[in-house]
C-alpha cells in the first residue's frame, strides 16, 4: 500500500499550470477525482497524483472512460432517468460513455440522444409534460412565460405541423432536435456543468466565450472542464468543504475501504436508500459501518507503523488532511489505551460528518 507523501514546507507556490491546485495536498487530489470520476483515488492513484503536475493529471482524467461514465450517470440523474426509467444499456462498445471516450460522439450529441431515448419518453409522458421538461431542462426556460411556444411544441409532439423558433416539425423528435439547435442549449448545458463541477454559476462573459468555443468545436468539452479545474474559481471552491452527493459518497467509500468502486446494482440499491430519507447522514454512517464489518479492508496493522504515523496515515487516506494537534493526541491516546485495531480508527473517521464532505 502506497503511503501518501508529506506536505512541502519550503513555502513555494504551486506551479504556473496549477491554477492554485496543490497535489501534495491529498484533499485536493481527492476532490479532483470526486469531481471528474465521481470517486476517490485508490492508494496507488493518490501516490502517483501527488508526484504529478496538475495539468498532466487533469489531461489523464478529463475525457477518460471513467470521466464519461461519471458524466453519463450525472446526466441520467439530472433528467431523473433512474430505476425503472433508466435507459437499457446496449452491448459493450455501444454505450454512450464508450462512444464519447472514443471520440465518436460529443457531449451535446449525447445529451440530445438521452432526451430522444424511449426512457426519457416513458419518464415524461404526454405532450404537456414532455415539451415542458424539454424546454425547461435543455434551455432553462420558464414555460409559463412562453405559452405560444409551449402550445406549438405540444402540437408538434402530437404529430401536427408547427413551428418553433422559425423551424418546422411534426413529431416528438422534431421538438427535441429543434430545441437542441437553439444557441441557448449549449449555454445552458455549460452553465449547469460548471455549477456541478465548480460549485457556482460562471460569469456571463466567460459563459458566452465557452458557448462559442463549444459550438465551434463540439468535442472540446473535456478541455473546457480541464480549464475550469485549473481556474481561480475552483481553487476558491477548494477552500471550503462541499457535501458529497450520494453517488460520490458511496463510490468514494467503496474505493477508500476496498480499493474498488461498487458494482452497478449495489450502487443503485444504496443510492435509492439514501435518496429515500430527508437526512441521509445517519444512513451513510450505517453503510460505512456495515462495509467495514463485512469486507476485508487493506489497512496497516499495529506493528506496521508507529502509532503517530498510523493516525496520520488514516487521516490522509480518509479525510485528505493531517490531523490537528488535539486530534492526533486524542487518537494516539485511544489507540494505545484501548489496544484497538486500525479499523477502529477508520470507523471513527468514515462515520464522522467531515467524511461526508470533500
Amino acid at each position: 500500500m502506497a503511503a501518501p507523501g508529506k506536505p512541502t514546507d519550503d513555502g513555494k507556490a504551486p506551479g504556473a499550470d496549477s491554477g492554485g491546485l496543490d497535489l501534495t495536498n491529498p484533499r485536493h487530489v481527492r476532490a479532483l477525482y470526486l469531481d471528474t470520476l465521481g470517486r476517490t483515488p485508490d492508494g496507488d492513484e493518490l501516490a502517483l497524483a501527488m508526484g504529478s503536475r496538475p495539468s498532466m493529471l487533469l489531461r489523464l482524467l478529463c475525457g477518460s472512460i471513467g470521466f464519461w461514465q461519471h458524466w453519463y450517470e450525472e446526466q441520467l440523474y439530472y433528467f431523473l432517468l433512474l430505476d425503472n426509467f433508466r435507459p437499457h444499456d446496449p452491448g459493450p462498445g455501444q454505450r454512450l460513455p464508450d462512444l464519447l471516450a472514443g471520440g465518436e460522439l460529443n457531449a451535446l450529441e449525447a445529451v440530445r440522444g438521452i432526451v430522444l431515448s424511449s426512457a426519457f419518453h416513458r419518464a415524461n409522458p404526454g405532450n404537456d409534460t414532455f415539451v415542458s421538461v424539454v424546454f425547461e431542462q435543455l434551455l432553462g426556460m420558464t414555460v409559463q412565460r412562453e405559452p405560444a411556444l409551449l402550445e406549438a411544441g405540444k402540437r408538434m409532439y402530437d404529430g401536427h405541423r408547427a413551428s418553433l423558433w422559425g423551424q418546422s416539425g411534426k413529431s416528438q423528435s422534431d421538438v427535441v432536435t429543434i430545441t437542441c439547435d437553439q444557441p441557448h442549449f449549449a449555454e445552458r448545458f455549460l452553465e449547469r456543468e460548471h455549477s456541478r463541477i465548480v460549485g457556482r454559476a460562471p460569469e456571463r462573459s466567460e459563459l458566452r466565450r465557452w458557448t462559442t468555443e463549444l459550438r465551434e468545436s463540439p468535442s472540446h468539452f473535456p478541455q473546457l472542464v480541464l480549464g475550469w479545474l485549473l481556474s481561480p474559481a475552483y481553487s476558491d471552491r477548494l477552500q471550503r468543504l462541499r457535501r458529497k452527493s450520494n453517488s460520490q459518497f458511496l463510490q468514494g467509500l467503496f474505493v477508500d475501504l476496498t480499493g474498488r468502486p461498487p458494482d452497478g446494482e449495489t450502487l443503485e440499491r444504496c443510492r435509492r436508500a439514501l435518496s429515500a430519507v430527508a437526512d441521509a447522514g445517519p444512513l451513510r454512517s450505517v453503510i460505512a459501518r456495515v462495509l467495514l464489518g463485512g469486507e476485508h479492508i487493506d489497512l496497516p496493522g499495529r506493528d506496521d507503523l508507529s502509532v503517530q504515523d498510523l493516525v496520520v496515515h488514516v487521516f490522509q487516506r480518509f479525510l485528505g488532511r493531517y490531523p490537528g494537534p488535539n486530534e492526533l493526541e486524542t487518537f494516539i491516546t485511544i489507540f494505545e489505551q484501548c489496544e484497538c485495531e486500525t479499523d477502529t480508527l477508520v470507523r471513527a473517521l468514515t462515520t464522522h460528518w467531515e467524511y461526508q464532505y470533500y
